[in-house]
């Protein structure tokens, strides 16, 4: 009984102590967490933002967009972009940036084709590209034009404005150019120039 009475007392005591120095250790811990934490200005991390969020929140659209698929007569359609929206008046239309469109046949016919602007227009079947269009062609066409227009779902691609360029024969100029499916056998595509053709022949030496 005497070493429990003795005990208590000192028990008491270091009770009473740590009641008052935990307390004010966490007040001293939690004081210097803010006095060296660091300030952030919110201003600063939308300075330096990649993107303008304000912009994007205004103007939705998509980055990257990347569409393909097979036409009726077996070739293969590849379009990208840079950028993709929706045109607000036509859910089914898109008015993108930066095309990179690829056309393939199924005998290794090939079409491509860049430009600055254009639309898909998805409920139509349809695409255009304009701005700067550069294009290539097998066998050998290496052209440039205004605009192009084409068909999503059939191999039909034209140029209604001047072309000009190198083909296999020489530099060509012309008022128009269509690309198409050969309609004597139904393989194969032809290159069908039109409106005022010139071409100046170089003879391979």
């Amino acid at each position: 009984m005497s070493e429990q009475s003795i005990g208590r007392p000192g028990h008491s005591r270091v009770v009473g102590i740590l009641k008052v120095v935990l307390p004010l250790t966490a007040l001293i811990l939690l004081s210097l967490v803010f006095m060296l934490a660091r300030t952030i200005d919110p201003t600063a991390a939308i300075s330096n933002a990649e993107i303008d969020v304000e912009d994007r929140a205004r103007d939705p659209r998509l980055s990257g967009a990347h569409f393909a698929g097979v036409t009726d007569d077996g070739a293969a359609l590849t379009i990208i972009t840079q950028t993709a929206r929706s045109d607000p008046n036509a859910t089914m239309r898109l008015e993108v940036t930066g095309l990179h469109l690829r056309l393939e046949g199924r005998d290794g016919e090939n079409l491509t084709a860049s430009a600055t602007n254009g639309t898909i227009d998805r409920g139509r079947g349809t695409f255009d590209m304009t701005g700067g269009l550069e294009l290539t062609a097998t066998p050998g066409y290496d052209l440039t034009a205004q605009s192009m227009v084409g068909l999503l779902d059939s191999t039909r691609v034209t140029i209604p404005g001047r072309v000009s360029g190198t083909a296999p024969a020489g530099e060509i100029t012309a008022g128009s150019m269509e690309m198409r499916v050969d309609s004597g056998d139904g393989t194969g595509y032809l290159l069908v120039f039109g409106g005022g053709v010139r071409l100046n022949y170089q003879p391979d030496n």
